[in-house]
């Protein structure tokens, strides 16, 4: 059964999966740029890799007007997917502590919330950080899973076409 996503929704959730992660790295250069901010960089090519297929499946699937994650299957879990993972990194990154040599650390929260350099702050940060980065990573997985099923399924039915067309059956 193929349904059709609502032309905004899609587009919102494209942009989203193209723009949010873009706002996410401005958050977290924000407040404390330290050592994570290194390790960020050091793991720069996975986290290009994992953008750029974001930005390849927001394109292909849900920009385009026959993408095959507006015409699929899948309904609307694709669109909750994107969102899932876009939300999820930019709240990673309003979350997740840092700091350098100086002995001073913090995140975006524990300064909104005066803890910066607290074990108290620290902790709390650290509490939300932990299953936002796991619904950032398990919504990106789940958003390229859905992404490959239907093209996989998309596949299927141009085949299936193609051979019935090659038959003369025309249904």
């Amino acid at each position: 059964m193929t349904t059709s996503i609502p032309r905004a929704s899609a587009i919102l959730a494209g942009l989203a999966l193209i723009l949010l992660p873009l706002v996410a790295v401005a958050v977290k250069t924000i407040a404390y740029p330290g050592w994570m901010l290194v390790v960020m960089i050091y793991y720069s090519p996975i986290l290009l890799i994992g953008y750029a297929t974001q930005i390849v499946v927001a394109a292909n699937g849900l920009l385009r007007e026959r993408g095959v994650l507006r015409t699929g299957s899948a309904g609307r879990r694709p669109v909750i997917a994107a969102w899932l993972t876009s939300v999820a990194i930019v709240a990673t990154a309003f979350f997740l502590i840092d700091g350098g040599d100086d002995g001073r650390y913090g995140s975006v929260f524990t300064e909104l919330m005066g803890t910066s350099s607290t074990a108290a702050g620290e902790s709390a940060s650290m509490a939300v950080l932990t299953p936002l980065a796991l619904l950032w990573v398990g919504g990106w997985l789940w958003l390229v899973i859905e992404w490959i099923v239907q093209l996989v399924l998309a596949r299927r039915v141009r085949e299936r076409f193609r051979l019935n067309s090659e038959r003369g059956l025309d249904f």
